[in-house]
């Protein structure tokens, strides 16, 4: 399928029904195609539609911390937690940002190691549920 239709075919699709989640594949084919400025407005409008669309989040984290945007990734990443608490892709982000601003704001190294912590209770409980004694396979 030429590349041209497809997009137009998702924005067509995205215009049509505007709260739909299809606005993050079109965001990102026209990334594919360095059309950045245009990608970049689909998936904030996309957001602000779907706000606890972690996926979009998640994509729209990753695009501001490649481009060094670390406070922007770090709202995104945040927002991600909001609605999936324990993400691993959005801690381990979270993580690398506090590292690229380090020293800036202890309460933002305060939250982190909470951040972690919660991730580290989301894991644990998520492994040992169904466990008859009711410890890990890691916890023997």
């Amino acid at each position: 399928m030429n590349a041209d239709y497809y997009i137009e075919k998702l924005k067509a699709r995205v215009l049509e029904n505007p709260g739909s989640r299809l606005f993050l594949t079109l965001a990102e084919e026209l990334r594919k195609r360095e059309e950045l400025e245009e990608a970049l407005t689909v998936l904030k409008s996309g957001i602000e539609k779907n706000p606890a669309f972690a996926a979009a989040r998640l994509t729209l984290g990753r695009w501001l911390f490649k481009d060094n945007k670390f406070r922007e990734a770090r709202k995104e990443f945040s927002a991600v937690l909001d609605v999936c608490p324990g993400d691993g892709f959005a801690t381990r982000y979270l993580g690398e940002i506090d590292m690229q601003l380090e020293g800036e704001n202890d309460d933002v190294r305060r939250r982190t190691v909470e951040r972690l912590n919660d991730f580290r209770e989301a894991v644990r409980k998520r492994f040992s549920a169904g466990v008859p004694d009711g410890t890990a396979a890691g916890d023997r």
